[in-house]
């Protein structure tokens, strides 16, 4: 689980893009197990050709050359095992693709459970997910069929096996004593084992081919990269933010970088507005200093923690007060200030329960400018050195936000750096330097 969690947190933005929740949960539950129940059939790759040898030996000492026959329609029944597994392989890809898509709707779907009954879109979409649920249903029955199919074929084997030895044996003019029939038929009986044991385990290793395929693909995207940016020690350096010569891109193999050319430095305590057209670059100049931005050249020395609040407010499942601490221990004290200075004394004034109000999923209970005051006080809380604010005040209205603005930015962060992006022009006469 730990490798699970440290790779989602060090993603590429194009990584993390291809890779759904609903997929990363079939990765945990679904494939892993299935890897596992490959470790658990790997010793009966070095057992059944010990118990094919010494069943073919037993029959060769009571038969004669007769075993070989016995040997041959073995061999025969196993061979059928290769087309059956290649088809086994391909319908557990299917099925694995078919799951992938139903869980992705269904988790968008829940996620969007507020909208889609105000907008009486829920039957539409529950039958898209039934429709999506058939497909599943469809793959997987063709995939028990061949499972039937197989079972069939292998538990009418020994009678198979039987009738091509002794008939073998009549042919070639062999006696068959009392004896030698029960010690051939008790010998055949060995051979149900490894005759049965081997579809299982083909359909185990191909449904774990598949699987470890898949884990592997997820395990093997592009991470962060380590030098995207130098950490510095505060007593080394005065400045909390350099960039040298930067230039980055969201894709490696671009010939034109997003952000070319860049020199930035932020001394301690200085306050950054950014402001620009949309799709100038703003978001991804603060993705550069977190190091989530490829880097193609430059330099990017940070000084110090960073807190950064997205555009997009991101909400646990949980009530208020855990949003806020987010783990940390809580300060009675602190964390009341916190609650005045992001305008957030009157909405808990609001609630039955104040801050232990349930959210609900991803905020679903909370609106726009409430969800993104609960993430900046849980910055606040954070008490980092760096803040970095992805136009914070464009949730929320002109009131709120300038309260915001005085109590928070330039009032519990006063000795703070931060850089903050914004589209309005009273918030820029109070910052120390305007990109």
């Amino acid at each position: 689980m730990d490798m699970w969690g440290l790779k989602g947190l060090r993603l590429s933005c194009s990584a993390r893009q291809k890779h759904t929740s609903g997929e990363i949960i079939n990765y945990m539950s679904v494939d892993i197990q299935r890897i596992t129940d490959v470790i658990w059939y790997t010793n009966y790759i070095w057992m059944l050709p010990i118990q094919l040898s010494l069943a073919v030996y037993v029959l060769y000492l009571n038969l004669g050359a007769g075993a070989w026959a016995g040997l041959a329609a073995t061999l025969v029944i196993m061979a059928c095992n290769i087309p059956l597994t290649r088809l086994q392989k391909r319908l557990q890809s299917e099925i694995m693709a078919a799951k992938d898509n139903r869980m992705k709707a269904t988790t968008e779907v829940l996620r969007s459970m507020k909208i889609l009954k105000l907008q009486a879109w829920d039957t539409e979409y529950l039958q898209k997910l039934e429709a999506l649920r058939r497909e599943e249903h469809n793959w997987l029955w063709k995939s028990v069929r061949l499972t039937a199919f197989t079972t069939f074929i292998f538990w009418g084997s020994p009678a198979f096996i039987s009738s091509i030895t002794f008939g073998t044996c009549i042919l070639m003019g062999i006696p068959l004593t009392a004896g030698t029939v029960l010690s051939a038929l008790a010998t055949f009986r060995m051979l149900q084992d490894p005759i049965f044991t081997l579809p299982d385990l083909l359909s185990v290793f191909a449904q774990g081919k598949v699987s470890a395929d898949r884990v592997a693909q997820y395990l093997q995207e592009e991470e962060l990269k380590d030098d995207a940016i130098t950490e510095v020690p505060r007593s080394a350096t005065d400045y909390d933010v350099e960039i040298d010569h930067g230039a980055f891109s969201w894709e490696l193999e671009t010939t034109s970088p997003t952000i070319t050319d860049v020199n930035l430095k932020v001394k301690r305590g200085m306050k950054v507005a950014i402001c620009g057209m949309v799709g100038s670059g703003k978001s991804s100049l603060l993705s550069c200093i977190l190091g989530e931005m490829p880097k193609l050249a430059g330099a990017v020395r940070v000084s110090g923690s960073r807190a950064y609040v997205p555009q997009t407010a991101w909400i646990l499942s949980g009530n208020i007060r855990d949003n806020i601490l987010f783990g940390n221990p809580y300060d009675k004290e602190k964390y009341e200030k916190i609650i005045q200075a992001c305008a957030l004394t009157k909405d808990l004034e609001l609630f039955a329960n104040g801050d232990l109000t349930e959210i609900g999923e991803r905020g679903i209970n909370m609106s726009g400018g409430q969800k993104q005051r609960i993430q900046i006080a849980r910055s606040v809380y954070e008490d980092a050195d760096i803040y970095l604010f992805d136009d914070p005040f464009s949730a929320v209205d002109a009131h709120t936000g300038a309260q915001l603005f005085k109590d928070c930015l330039m009032g519990m962060l006063k000795d703070k750096t931060i850089l903050y992006v914004t589209h309005q022009v009273e918030f820029l006469p109070a910052a120390d330097l305007i990109l």
